[in-house]
């Protein structure tokens, strides 16, 4: 139940006050902006409000990306660094070009060198592929009555190529293979010219000009005089690289401690994006957990005296028009947990977060379905490598963890090892196959407990928005659990024949006059309560209590599964046990023996290891969620240090 409370914070102040305090709510991670349309609604106002959503210290750290791009070298780690107060966007610039301005030249004079070495690849790939069937690029490029067309493209798009030119007037003639790419000769008649680019271009051709090659060639030794070129220009590449690589092996405190300063404001920059100016004055609106707010005040009275805050405690899912952000605060062993909630509906703002019952409840049903030591152990070698290999993403191979540390515990209360019930080991509890009726009898309470948390959870949330009719005359409030546990002892008492000091009968009686009371909720929350509730009609009053008592009966009766797939996987591993007994008598009798205890013991882990999960998701999401749950909420996404590098161009 950490749903955190947010605050709608709102500071103005002057330009050079706002960038420390924003470089402080990047570090900390916990400011999300709003933007301006939301915070300002008078029409004049937002027009003398001016805004910049471009970020203008990408193209700076696009430029510093040359530094190591010309070197060779990966871009480095940015660290946080102080602000100066003198550091602005037109200083920042100005020692960014001075930095890179010779470095720039260099990497704009290495691309060209990369495509004219591409080129001259290509040329001696056309001199060589043509010189096997004895023809030259110039005979080629004068064709008339044949247009040809010279390039590469990948292995798959050539099979492509191939299956698209059977019914069209064009011919591909491969030529050569070098790694991933096939070199080609395409052949097509002067009148589908246009035909043929349409198809080159949807198997991504890359076409080399053949007049530019012919041009380029002399006619004495063609190819060795590609290869010269090849090798003038692969040296100039690598004295180029050399160079930048010195001065960077130089300068490079430098140029590092410049890059994480335009780093720096740059993520200062992408969290004032939407926010407004008034005269040199900023206006910067956005969400925050209530529990920094003292120090993002702190940091205001101290770095930034001149600024003005305001803030706004929000208590509804909407606030001007925008959905209030959700922000989830759990310990470690639940916050894996978020996740499974997730997949179902991220918590609305202000609702109760079911992630502390779902970690609890979660285990403890994955492990009475599935209570096996061994088995367990195999789930929990699997959940571990799964995650190594990040085929598993880290939270759910936590849950997988947790769940099969939970099948060892229940293993051991079922004396249960490999399937082999009470033989390697006693129960320390009850045994699925000699209890059966234990079994479903507690499957049966813990449903019957599920369910009420689920209605007291409701009642919370009720009690929340004081919704005090629904809370005590509801289906699924007070009135509704009163009925619900009513019928719960009433029947354990018809069947265990327990004696009382006081006739059953009585207790339905009591059931049916709360029940009555739930098709008059609405009434009675007008007229004792004074709550203004919308009027239902009967009909609907009285399909939605018959709703309720099918719920109460389906919603108990679902939580049978809890021993039914107890009893499953005993059932499962004793079929494996039977048909690797059989494989005796057979010629390597032993060897068939082990090939099928083996084989059959994954597939128990691995098959009835996913319906198991897919069935405590079901009574999570339905029985449990069912009965209290709304989600619908947006996910609190602020500003943080982090940040992929997309920004930077190729």
């Amino acid at each position: 139940m950490a749903v955190m409370k947010m605050i709608a914070l709102t500071m103005v102040g002057p330009h050079e006050e706002m960038e420390p305090v924003a470089r402080q709510m990047v570090l900390s991670g916990g400011f999300q902006p709003l933007p301006l349309d939301f915070l300002i609604n008078d029409r004049s106002l937002r027009a003398r409000v001016t805004t910049e959503s471009d970020n203008p210290y990408d193209e700076l750290l696009n430029k510093m990306s040359i530094v190591w791009k010309v070197a060779g070298e990966a871009m480095p780690d940015p660290e946080p660094v102080k602000l100066d107060m003198n550091f602005n966007y037109y200083k920042a610039k100005r020692i960014v070009e001075e930095t890179t301005g010779k470095l720039e030249t260099w990497g704009q004079r290495r691309e060209t060198l990369s495509e004219e070495l591409e080129r001259l690849e290509a040329t001696k790939n056309c001199v060589e592929a043509l010189s096997s069937i004895n023809m030259k690029p110039r005979e080629l490029a004068d064709a008339k009555f044949a247009l040809p067309h010279f390039g590469r493209l990948s292995n798959d798009n050539f099979t492509r190529l191939q299956e698209t030119t059977i019914d069209a007037p064009l011919l591909a003639v491969e030529l050569s293979r070098k790694d991933d790419n096939v070199w080609i000769l395409v052949f097509t008649v002067p009148g589908y010219k246009e035909g043929a680019k349409k198809i080159l271009d949807a198997v991504y051709f890359k076409e080399f000009s053949l007049v530019e090659i012919a041009d380029r060639l002399s006619d004495e030794n063609p190819l060795q005089q590609v290869k010269h070129d090849i090798e003038l220009h692969k040296n100039s590449i690598t004295g180029l690289e050399d160079a930048a690589k010195n001065i960077l092996k130089e300068q490079r405190n430098d140029f590092e401690k410049l890059y994480s300063r335009l780093y720096t404001m740059q993520r200062v920059y992408d969290l004032c994006k939407g926010r407004g100016e008034i005269s040199g004055m900023y206006v910067l609106s956005g969400w925050i957990p209530e529990d920094t707010y003292e120090v993002i005040k702190d940091t205001i009275a101290t770095e930034a005296p001149r600024t003005s805050i305001t803030t706004e405690q929000v208590k509804n899912m909407a606030y001007s028009g925008v959905r209030i952000p959700t922000m989830l605060r759990n310990n470690r062993m639940v916050r894996a947990f978020q996740d499974v909630v997730a997949l179902y509906s991220v918590p609305s703002y202000g609702e109760v977060d079911p992630s502390p019952f779902v970690a609890i409840t979660f285990v403890l049903f994955f492990g009475f379905m599935f209570g096996d030591i061994g088995h367990g152990v195999l789930l929990w070698l699997g959940a571990t490598y799964l995650g190594k290999k990040k085929i598993l993403n880290k939270s759910l191979a936590y849950v997988m963890k947790c769940a099969s540390c939970s099948s060892v515990v229940f293993g051991m209360l079922y004396g249960s090892v490999m399937g082999v019930e009470e033989t390697l080991m006693p129960a320390l509890w009850i045994s699925p196959m000699h209890n059966t009726g234990e079994l479903f009898m507690v499957a049966i309470i813990a449903g019957v407990v599920m369910i009420s948390v689920g209605m007291i959870l409701n009642m919370i949330i009720r009690y929340r928005e004081r919704d005090f009719g629904k809370l005590l005359f509801d289906g699924q409030g007070f009135a509704g659990l009163f009925v619900y546990w009513g019928a719960a002892i009433a029947i354990f008492i018809s069947v265990k024949k327990i004696e009382t000091p006081f006739s059953v009968a009585y207790l339905w009686y009591a059931i049916a006059a709360v029940l009555l009371l739930t098709l008059f909720r609405d009434t009675l929350a007008r007229t004792l309560l004074h709550q203004r509730v919308e009027h239902e009609s009967a009909a609907l009053q009285i399909f939605e209590v018959m709703h309720n008592l099918m719920n109460y009966f389906t919603n108990t009766a679902s939580f049978v599964r809890l021993a039914a797939f107890a009893l499953n996987h005993v059932a499962l591993s004793f079929a494996v046990i039977l048909i690797s007994g059989m494989m005796e008598n057979l010629p390597g009798g032993i060897v068939l023996k082990a090939l099928v205890l083996i084989l059959g013991n994954l597939f128990i882990v691995c098959l009835e290891g996913l319906i198991v999960f897919i069935q405590v998701l079901r009574l999570e999401y339905y029985e449990f969620f069912g009965k209290f749950y709304r989600g619908g909420g947006n996910v609190f996404k602020p500003v943080t240090w982090k940040r992929d590098k997309s920004f930077l161009k190729s």
